[in-house]
């Protein structure tokens, strides 16, 4: 290994079990085979960059399978959001699988508004996700694909959407 980047390989910690920061904080633990990370806090742009090297250090391994609590988060806007995706795409590259638990009904809700619980459906319970990350993966579109049954020429574009018409 006589490579600069060779040495830097071997000088690198592996991904820390618990990140605190002004705002949020993750911990991460292996239970029943699924790696579990329990995210606290503002997920925002403050812990953009930080939570990033995290989670990629978490989604690194092949065939991983990840879950994310975000039962504890207090707040949580497109960066975060970004983040989440971010995490499933480098899973499934890898072909593992990422699984989300939240029950919050602004959480819900604003996974439904942007297209995510389709491929990130949210469990109600760790239990939950935990069984169905047992199960076989289901075959998920990309986030952004029309959906089968519409038309795919009209895509809806959310709020002032005029794809039917100005007056329909």
């Amino acid at each position: 290994m006589s490579e600069p980047w060779q040495r830097d390989i071997r000088r690198r910690r592996p991904a820390l079990a618990t990140a605190r920061h002004a705002g949020w904080s993750a911990h991460s633990r292996v239970l029943a085979g699924h790696t579990v990370v329990e995210l606290r806090g503002e997920i925002d742009l403050d812990a953009d960059t930080d939570l990033r090297l995290y989670l990629d250090g978490v989604t690194c391994r092949p065939f991983a399978r990840v879950v994310v609590d975000l039962r504890p988060v207090t707040f949580i806007d497109c960066v975060g959001l970004s983040l989440l995706v971010r995490a499933h795409r480098r899973v499934r590259e890898r072909e593992g699988r990422l699984l989300l638990v939240g029950s919050d009904p602004l959480l819900l809700r604003i996974l439904h508004a942007t297209g995510l619980a389709r491929p990130l459906p949210a469990h109600p319970t760790l239990g939950h996700a935990l069984a169905a990350g047992d199960a076989p993966p289901p075959v998920v579109e990309d986030v952004l694909a029309p959906a089968a049954d519409g038309d795919p020429s009209v895509v809806p574009q959310g709020y002032g959407d005029t794809s039917r018409g100005p007056l329909a």
